[in-house]
């Protein structure tokens, strides 16, 4: 078989259940996988206990080991179970991306992560491929399917590999996928001729950041008399409902880019000139103290705060100015209001639809600066009937996020690795 599900799934008594309090005890004292030297030829051989023994210490983690015609390794996927399972309280965004392996055997290193409610990267699979191909693509996300279903709530946002976007395509055909724009952003600027190219960039991000179609009409038009070249490129070779927020279809939220899923491969870089098991034990472990350490910021806040700290602080950030807005009561059944901003422009808002006409709010889920003068004007006329976190989507609220990380991520010990030498079945 070619699933490391083929492995008896036994406990150390020999019948399927959780593991004992002994096995508990040495997985807390004993030192990791990736702390002892190993061959490459070693690591393949102990994939299957180690795929076992983190299967049972994580329960309803997802592994498979799929084999060449030769019985030669060619793919493996791991999807720990307590990240799959806080995954029912992040957005519905999933960033993916790879990196070339150099421990002499090649093949390409993929990650797939959310962001947490507090904007933290959210590791949800990874997996060791022969390359980036068709099959390879399509076998990853397979598997990614049979943990994480096919929903028009979701999003994947990666570069623009066809390769990989086709997949995602035929595996997922409910969710959209949406081109990173940082990595848009730099094909852009190579189209750019006689201007600075920084400049035409900076420019392009901004594109894609807008929030109303009647600005990014404007923008785009000025972005075509400025830049002709690059505006050429972006017209015949791009489709705007993958970059451009005010066309995208689904819900992307503050996530355009790919950068995270950057910055986690640069955290492994080392790791992947490694043997396979000490890499992968690097990976776990590494997300074993993120999730550690994120436990603890979830529950450390006061217990009367409702929303977590990157959301509290913005809405903070804009309630001086919000305060001192003029306000004027429209709709008393829908909770609408006008709003006189800075620069005398007008805005509505409605707080019962959670709306406003700068569509901000609309995108980012939690009140901009006319939502939160609305409400601040509501409170203070009307009565503090609706607290400021109803006002925000659920995957803002601070109880959501200690629940994302409520189960802890254990690494497999030497000690425990030793007990169980499973191999695959032929």
């Amino acid at each position: 078989m070619d699933e490391s599900s083929s492995c008896a799934h036994r406990s150390a008594n020999g019948m399927p259940g959780t593991m004992s309090n002994r096995v508990i005890s040495l997985c807390r004292r004993n030192v990791a996988v990736s702390d002892i030297p190993v061959s490459p030829e070693e690591s393949y051989k102990m994939m299957y206990s180690y795929l076992y023994m983190l299967k049972q210490l994580n329960p309803g983690t997802k592994t498979c080991v799929k084999l060449d015609e030769g019985s030669k390794f060619k793919y493996l996927f791991v999807a720990l179970g307590v990240c799959i399972e806080g995954f029912a309280v992040m957005r519905k965004v999933i960033v993916v991306d790879a990196t070339w392996l150099k421990n002499g055997y090649g093949g390409v290193l993929v990650f797939a992560k959310a962001q947490d409610p507090n904007q933290h990267d959210y590791p949800l699979a990874f997996a060791v491929l022969d390359g980036e191909n068709d099959a390879s693509w399509t076998w990853f996300f397979e598997m990614l399917k049979s943990v994480i279903p096919d929903s028009s709530e979701l999003v994947f946002m990666s570069n623009r590999n066809r390769i990989m976007i086709s997949a995602i395509a035929n595996v997922f055909p409910q969710a959209h996928h949406g081109h990173c724009l940082w990595h848009l952003k730099e094909i852009v600027k190579l189209h750019a001729c006689g201007v600075r190219k920084d400049i035409v960039g900076h420019r392009f991000m901004e594109l894609g950041r807008y929030y109303t179609v009647a600005d990014f009409n404007s923008a785009y038009d000025s972005f075509k008399i400025s830049y002709p070249s690059a505006y050429k490129y972006v017209e015949e070779q791009t489709e705007k409902d993958r970059w451009a927020r005010v066309f995208f279809p689904r819900d992307m939220y503050n996530l355009d880019t790919s950068n995270s899923v950057e910055s986690m491969k640069n955290v492994f870089k080392e790791a992947t000139t490694w043997a396979l098991i000490p890499m992968l034990d690097c990976i776990i472990g590494k997300f074993s103290d993120w999730f550690n350490q994120h436990r603890k910021d979830a529950v450390a806040g006061s217990i009367d705060s409702k929303l977590v700290p990157r959301v509290k602080n913005c809405l903070h950030e804009l309630w001086h100015v919000a305060q001192k807005l003029p306000v004027r009561k429209i709709d008393s059944y829908v909770f609408e209001y006008e709003i006189t901003d800075t620069e005398g422009k007008m805005f509505l808002v409605s707080l019962v639809e959670r709306s406003r006409t700068c569509k901000v709010w609309d995108y980012e889920k939690f009140p901009c600066l006319h939502g939160l003068a609305a409400y601040i004007y509501y409170t203070t006329t009307v009565g503090s009937r609706i607290h400021i976190h109803e006002l925000c989507s659920e995957y803002y609220w601070s109880e959501l996020w200690a629940l994302a990380y409520s189960r802890t991520l254990y690494v497999v010990p030497t000690s425990l690795l030793g007990m169980y030498r499973i191999t695959s079945r032929r």
